[in-house]
């Protein structure tokens, strides 16, 4: 009895690598790692893909940025900035009526690649 007792804990950790169970997905398995803000800056920094966004000031002027998706909305307004010559603090980034603060990142806003925003100057 003993015997089989010990055979059946010898085909579980033969069974679950490390004596760890396995996530019900394929590929991931449980760590004991702990989410710090250095390993979350690491992973945001893999996930950050190039983006492009254009601007319309509806005056005739439309602007073409290539950012990260990652950067924020005050990042955004220092490029447009850079390529209309208008001082960024100056710059008020739209869509519709919700205006665009400048903490919040183009991702949390959900802005994508290739996605209109309307510019207009305070």
């Amino acid at each position: 009895m003993g015997g089989e007792a010990n055979g059946k804990t010898i085909a579980a950790n033969q069974r679950y690598k490390n004596g760890v169970q396995p996530h019900r997905r394929a590929g991931f398995e449980f760590t004991n790692t702990v989410a710090t803000p250095k390993l979350l800056a690491e992973e945001n920094q893999r996930s950050s893909k190039m983006i492009e966004v254009v601007l319309n000031d509806r005056l005739g002027k439309k602007v073409r940025v290539k950012c990260n998706d990652d950067d924020t909305i005050g990042d955004l307004k220092k490029l447009v900035a850079a390529q209309t010559g208008t001082r960024a603090d100056k710059i008020r980034i739209q869509k519709w009526y919700n205006i665009y603060k400048d903490h919040i990142t183009l991702k949390d806003y959900e802005i994508h690649d290739g996605m209109g925003l309307e510019l207009y100057y305070n």
